[in-house]
C-alpha cells in the first residue's frame, strides 16, 4: 500500500510518541546492611584502590602485574572484543539515519539496423525507515549495553588476572620458604644421623635405630625434589600469566619475608554493586537483553518506509545536466506483518525468556559477590588466629627437637623420642609456611571480592 508523502509524514508525527521502550524495572536484591564476618576488621584499614597490589610492599610484584596487564593474551583478546562491540554500536547508530547512494549509468539500444538511441542518467537515491516504535533506538540501546558489557568483561579479566598473578607469585615464594625449611630440617636430621652412626660404631645404638634415622633422612631428601618441581611449575604458570615464556621470567625474591600483609577496610556491602566489574557486566547484559525484547515487540508493528531520488536524464551526455532533464521522486509506504507462522511472536518470547534468565543471572552474581567477600573476611580472620597458634607450635617443636637431640647425645632418652620430634618439627615447619601463604592468598581474595583494581 502506498500513501502520499504528506499523509505519511503526518502519520509518522502522530505515532512518534508510541515507541516501545525497554523495561528498566530494577531487579529485586537483598543487600545486607553490614558484613557478618567483618566484626574484627579494623575500620582504619586500607581502602580498596586501583593498584591494590602495591599495598603488599613488593616492587617485583608491582612490576609483574603491570607487565601482565599489558602482555597477557586473554586481556589483549578482550580489548579486541571491545573494539568489535564499539564498531557494532556505531553501525546501530548509523541505522537511524537515511541511506543515500549516488548512481550513474549509460546505455545504448538498437531498434532494427539503423535506429539507435543513447541514454544517460546521474543522480542520488535515498531510503529511510521511520523509527516509529523504537526498533532502531532499541537496537542502539542493546549495542551500547553490549559495548559496556565488553568493557566490564575486560575489567573483570584484568582484576582476576592481577589477583592470579599475585597469588601465584606468593605461592612461588612460599614454595621457596618450604624448600628452605625442609633443607634446614634435613640438616638437623643429618646431624643426628652422624650421632647415631657414632653410637652404633661404639655399640651404644642398635642397627634398628641406625636404619630408622637413615630412613628419616632419606624421606626428607625425597621431599626436596617434589618441592622444587612444584616451584618450577609455579614459575612456569606465572610466566604464562605475565605473557612470556619461563626463560624470560626472572624472579629475584626467594622468600615471603618482607611481604607486608595489609589490613583492608571492606566498606559497605552495597558498594560492591558498583565496584565489581562482573556485577556491572551482568547488569549491562540484562540491559541489552531488555532492549532486544523492546526491539522484538517493535518488529511486530507496521513500518513506514520513505524513498526518494533526484537526478538528471538525457539522450546526450553533453546535455545530461541541463535543467530540462531534472528528475525527482518521493514515495512513502507502510509495511505490516500479516502472516509469518508465529515467527515474530517466537522471537519476542525467546528474547523475553533471555531477559528473564539474565535477570536471575544478575541476581546470582550479586549473591555470589556477597558470598565471596564474607568467605574472604572469614578466611583472613581465622587464618590470622591459625598462624599465631602455628607459630607457637613450630617454636615448641624446634625446642623439643633441640632438647631431644641434647638428651639423646647424653643417653637420657630413647631414639624414638628423637625420631618423633624430628617428624613433628618438619610437619610444623610445613604447616607454618602454608598458613602464611594462605593468609596472603586470602588478602588477595578479599581485594578481588571487593572489586579492587578497577
Amino acid at each position: 500500500m502506498r500513501l502520499p508523502p504528506a499523509p505519511a509524514l503526518a502519520l509518522m508525527a502522530a505515532l512518534s510518541g508510541c515507541a516501545v521502550a525497554p523495561d528498566t524495572t530494577p531487579v529485586a536484591l537483598d543487600v545486607p546492611a553490614a558484613w557478618t564476618s567483618a566484626a574484627d576488621t579494623p575500620a582504619a584499614g586500607l581502602a580498596v584502590d586501583t593498584a591494590w597490589w602495591r599495598s603488599f610492599g613488593n616492587p617485583e610484584l608491582d612490576a609483574l602485574i603491570g607487565e601482565a596487564l599489558v602482555a597477557n593474551p586473554d586481556l589483549a583478546a578482550a580489548r579486541q572484543r571491545i573494539a568489535r562491540a564499539a564498531a557494532i554500536a556505531r553501525g546501530a547508530r548509523a541505522d537511524l539515519y537515511p541511506v543515500v547512494d549516488a548512481s550513474a549509468s549509460a546505455s545504448r539500444s538498437w531498434q532494427g539496423r539503423d535506429r539507435a538511441s543513447n541514454g544517460f542518467r546521474a543522480g542520488f537515491d535515498a531510503s529511510y525507515e521511520a523509527d516509529l516504535w523504537g526498533l532502531g533506538r532499541a537496537g542502539v540501546t542493546a549495542s551500547e549495553a553490549d559495548l559496556a558489557a565488553a568493557g566490564f568483561d575486560r575489567q573483570a579479566l584484568g582484576q582476576g588476572l592481577a589477583a592470579e598473578v599475585a597469588a601465584t607469585y606468593f605461592q612461588y615464594l612460599s614454595l621457596g620458604d618450604r624448600l628452605d625449611r625442609a633443607q634446614r630440617v634435613l640438616g638437623i636430621a643429618e646431624r643426628i644421623l652422624t650421632v647415631v652412626e657414632a653410637k652404633a660404631t661404639a655399640g651404644a645404638a642398635s642397627g634398628l635405630e641406625l636404619a630408622q634415622q637413615r630412613g628419616a633422612v632419606a624421606s626428607l631428601r625425597a621431599s626436596l625434589p617434589d618441592l622444587a618441581r612444584s616451584r618450577a611449575e609455579t614459575a612456569n604458570a606465572l610466566a604464562a600469566l605475565v605473557g612470556t615464556h619461563p626463560g624470560r621470567l626472572g624472579i629475584a625474591a626467594r622468600t615471603l619475608e618482607g611481604i607486608t600483609l595489609p589490613e583492608v577496610a571492606p566498606g559497605l556491602p552495597s558498594e560492591i554493586l558498583v565496584r565489581r566489574p562482573d556485577i556491572r557486566r551482568a547488569e549491562a547484559q540484562l540491559a541489552a537483553a531488555r532492549a532486544d525484547v523492546a526491539a522484538a515487540r517493535a518488529a511486530m508493528l507496521p513500518a513506514v518506509r520513505l524513498t526518494g531520488s533526484a537526478g538528471y536524464a538525457s539522450d546526450a551526455l553533453a546535455d545530461l545536466f541541463d535543467p530540462a532533464g531534472f528528475l525527482a521522486s518521493l514515495a512513502a509506504g507502510i509495511v505490516a506483518p500479516v502472516f509469518d507462522a508465529g515467527r515474530l511472536e517466537a522471537q519476542r518470547d525467546a528474547t523475553a525468556a533471555r531477559a528473564a534468565e539474565l535477570a536471575e543471572t544478575y541476581r546470582g552474581a550479586v549473591i555470589a559477590a556477597f558470598r565471596d567477600v564474607e568467605s574472604a573476611l572469614a578466611a583472613i580472620r581465622y587464618l590470622a588466629e591459625a598462624e599465631a597458634a602455628q607459630q607457637v607450635a613450630t617454636a615448641e617443636a624446634r625446642r623439643a627437637n633441640d632438647l631431644a637431640e641434647i638428651r639423646y647425645r647424653a643417653g637420657a632418652v630413647e631414639f624414638l623420642t628423637v625420631l618423633e620430634t624430628q617428624r613433628s618439627l618438619f610437619q610444623q615447619e610445613e604447616a607454618l609456611a602454608q598458613t602464611r601463604y594462605a593468609r596472603l592468598a586470602a588478602a588477595v581474595g578479599l581485594y578481588k571480592a571487593l572489586g579492587g583494581g578497577w
